[in-house]
């Protein structure tokens, strides 16, 4: 009997192409937790969040903290597309606010534990930004009234 070729024995397989399969672990985060985010991922309507997202804010905000020095400043980003705009640390820790809304419980406490240092860090290497109480638009989270790194804030709102 004759035998197949080896070219076409892998023209036969089913493969599925590189983009489309997803990795497996979050880094630091068990297995479960990860397929739980994975599967947030997928079914989410917001358009912040898209498959691979938690992944890749948890890297950006970890090489924030890498950066050298003691006081870090965050910076806005320089595109406002929805990949560019985890550059700024700020958005992706708004990135992973909305993940862990929409988590069960077991992997939300997880994350949050995870989320919950990336705060401390936060907090403890930025600095306040004075004026951000006086903007009615810097009426958010914490993490938003830090001073960011070249960005001058307009005056206060006039009476």
């Amino acid at each position: 009997m004759p035998r197949k070729r080896p070219g076409a024995l892998r023209a036969a397989e089913q493969r599925t192409p590189g983009w489309l399969s997803e990795p497996g672990r979050i880094h630091r985060l068990s297995l479960a937790t990860s397929a739980a985010i994975r599967r947030v991922e997928r079914e989410s309507d917001l358009y912040e969040i898209f498959p691979g997202v938690t992944a890749e804010a948890l890297r950006r905000c970890c090489s924030f903290f890498r950066l050298p020095g003691r006081t870090l400043y965050p910076s806005p980003a320089d595109c406002p597309c929805r990949g560019c705009s985890l550059d700024d640390v700020t958005h992706a820790r708004d990135v992973l606010g909305d993940i862990l809304a929409e988590l069960a419980p077991r992997p939300q406490a997880e994350l949050g534990r995870r989320i919950a240092r990336i705060d401390a860090q936060l907090l403890r290497r930025t600095l306040p930004d004075p004026l951000a109480s006086g903007h009615p638009w810097r009426r958010e989270a914490w993490w938003r009234m830090r001073l960011y790194d070249g960005v001058v804030d307009p005056p206060p709102r006039l009476r």
